[in-house]
């Protein structure tokens, strides 16, 4: 993990020194305290989190803190013993809705980390790069090898005598 990060530092000194002017966007997790190229309008915030998962963990915490206090209230526990009282009542639930297909969307995590990685590719390029270029982008630096993309194998199994 140090590896990447260092990898990670590295390539934002590189950027800051071809284009000073972006170190202005660079902020640190209120979390984890990585470094991280933020929108040009958060620009020096101190309260931000990290697009590499602290945002995502605040988000659940604050959302699971909003839930808890809810269901524990008057209005809450009724609504909740209603939903309880269904759920029991209903025991199929139809095949088409749980088939789905994934497709050429990106969701969750994906979508965080690629809407910052076109975030940052768009402070270094100086325009707006559009997502279907930047998924591209990463597909093709990401694309897996074949299984036998190396013939000679370091390893082989060798029966004991």
């Amino acid at each position: 993990m140090r590896f990447l990060v260092a990898r990670y530092y590295l390539a934002i000194r590189f950027v800051i020194k071809q284009k000073p002017e972006l170190k202005n966007y660079l902020t640190r997790c209120r979390h984890c305290q990585i470094l991280f190229f933020t929108h040009p309008r958060n620009a020096r915030r101190k309260d931000l989190s990290c697009p590499f998962g602290c945002r995502e963990a605040r988000r659940k915490q604050k959302s699971t803190e909003r839930s808890v206090a809810y269901n524990r209230s008057k209005d809450g526990k009724g609504k909740k013993k209603e939903l309880n009282k269904r759920r029991n009542q209903v025991k199929d639930i139809a095949a088409s809705s749980t088939d789905r297909s994934v497709g050429n969307n990106v969701e969750g995590e994906g979508r965080i980390l690629f809407s910052h990685i076109q975030l940052v590719i768009s402070l270094i390029e100086g325009y707006w790069v559009d997502l279907k270029t930047i998924k591209a982008l990463v597909a093709k630096i990401l694309r897996q090898h074949r299984i036998d993309f190396k013939k000679n194998l370091f390893y082989q199994y060798q029966v004991p005598p």
